[in-house]
């Protein structure tokens, strides 16, 4: 018989303890996980069919309208949810159901009038920078989409702050299978092209979006003194989040001039498979963030330390197995016909480590609540990343645009890094003197 040391024992102890403090956070993260991984799983097992019906042309077009999203989907919400999410644990049940309530029926009216401004904008755009690809009705959709989709993105942060994850899993799932139903329907049978694509996740948009509106909505109130503090609140994140244009989506913007449309669909479907990835830090990111905020909160900095070490320790090793396989990988979700995206796919498959660095860091600053950091954040590196993708672009083409990709991000995490250190010693000095 084994007889185990007093000093074992206290480890084996603390060791037990912790599993049963996180376990229900290793439980929802499980649950997180599964929900995304299933999500993408139908994705990749449609991705042959969808590469064998859309041509490089499609995917360019496709592409180049998402590229739109880093400025529109933070610029419609408006970073409402944020707002909800960061005071979730601050309210009572009542409180929260007028704050719940108010966030709702700003989204609905006050999203539609951002929405509309938005729509004309990129018309402008359009006109002024003479681009190729059609305006409408694309444009239409990808706006359309991102009013509509906030409803059921707000539901999805009501079920994980509540820690609902059989919940949140059961409807993500629900919303990737209709997804998909939608672009076999109308890419493969009815040949609909990009075009079917996009209407794919503007209906599937349109239908949760009412559905779940209803659901969270209790009563038709509105706090306005919650509005305006929202409003104070996001105003410094929105214009930081319409910046990530600049980090994202920029590369398309310039890549465009240069015609070469058929180098255009390689580099977006190369840019859509090494999103794949962001499922793994995404589901840990979704499991973990209320325990974030709630160790900020406790000032609890060491944990705060931990669970971001584990989710970048996990999404820098995924990232490594896929650049292995990536030959592989790539063959098989494009049934052969864009291999030559695989350069691309390893190069951007890196930004998944540098995007996690960042998301880790500015989540730890809007846990404190130095919004306006990240604003001053994004402002100099969108300048920084702007010459950065100018000159890789302009001496590399497409190779420089996803090196850009991982670098801007890279920029991006280095000053969170400065701006947290200056912000720790400003408070160890004001302490320091406080003591004199």
């Amino acid at each position: 018989m084994t007889l185990i040391s007093p000093r074992r024992k206290v480890q084996l102890h603390k060791v037990r303890k912790g599993i049963l403090k996180y376990q229900k956070s290793i439980k929802n993260a499980g649950l997180y996980f599964i929900a995304s991984f299933i999500g993408v799983l139908i994705s990749l097992l449609i991705n042959p069919l969808m590469a064998l019906n859309l041509s490089h042309e499609d995917y360019a077009l496709i592409g180049y309208f998402t590229s739109f999203n880093s400025i529109f989907s933070t610029i419609i919400p408006f970073h409402f949810i944020v707002f909800y999410s960061r005071n979730f644990f601050l309210y009572d049940e009542q409180h929260r159901n007028r704050l719940r309530n108010t966030i709702l029926i700003a989204l609905l009216f006050f999203s539609l009038i951002i929405s509309l401004l938005s729509l004309t904008g990129l018309y402008i755009y359009f006109k002024i920078s003479k681009v190729s690809f059609p305006f409408w009705p694309y444009a239409i959709l990808s706006i359309s989409n991102l009013y509509f989709i906030n409803f059921y993105n707000f539901m999805l942060v009501e079920l994980k702050m509540n820690r609902n994850a059989k919940m949140y899993a059961r409807l993500y799932i629900i919303r990737a299978v209709v997804v998909a139903v939608l672009a076999i329907f109308l890419v493969v049978v009815y040949k609909a092209g990009a075009l079917g694509k996009m209407l794919s996740l503007t209906i599937s948009a349109l239908f949760f979006g009412i559905y779940d509106f209803k659901k969270l909505l209790t009563k038709w109130e509105f706090d306005t003194e919650i509005f305006y503090k929202s409003l104070k609140f996001c105003w410094p994140l929105v214009i930081a989040g319409s910046l990530s244009y600049f980090f994202s989506g920029l590369d398309r913007a310039l890549l465009e001039p240069l015609g070469d449309t058929h180098q255009l669909g390689s580099y977006n479907v190369a840019l859509q498979i090494a999103s794949y990835l962001t499922v793994f830090h995404t589901s840990l990111g979704q499991a973990f963030q209320p325990d974030i905020y709630k160790s900020i909160a406790e000032k609890n900095k060491r944990k705060t330390i931990k669970l971001i070490g584990l989710i970048l320790l996990f999404v820098s090793l995924i990232t490594v197995v896929f650049i292995i396989f990536a030959p592989i990988i790539i063959r098989l979700l494009t049934a052969g016909r864009y291999i030559d995206s695989t350069s691309f796919a390893r190069i951007v498959s890196l930004k998944n480590i540098t995007n996690n660095m960042y998301f880790s860091l500015s989540l730890i600053i809007t846990g404190y609540g130095f919004t306006k950091i990240i604003l001053y954040n994004r402002i100099i590196g969108s300048i920084l990343s702007f010459v950065l993708f100018s000159l890789l672009i302009k001496r590399f083409g497409f190779y420089g645009a996803a090196w850009g990709q991982v670098f801007s991000y890279a920029c991006l995490s280095l000053l969170c890094v400065i701006f947290i250190t200056y912000k720790m010693l400003s408070n160890r000095m004001r302490i320091n003197k406080i003591i004199i």
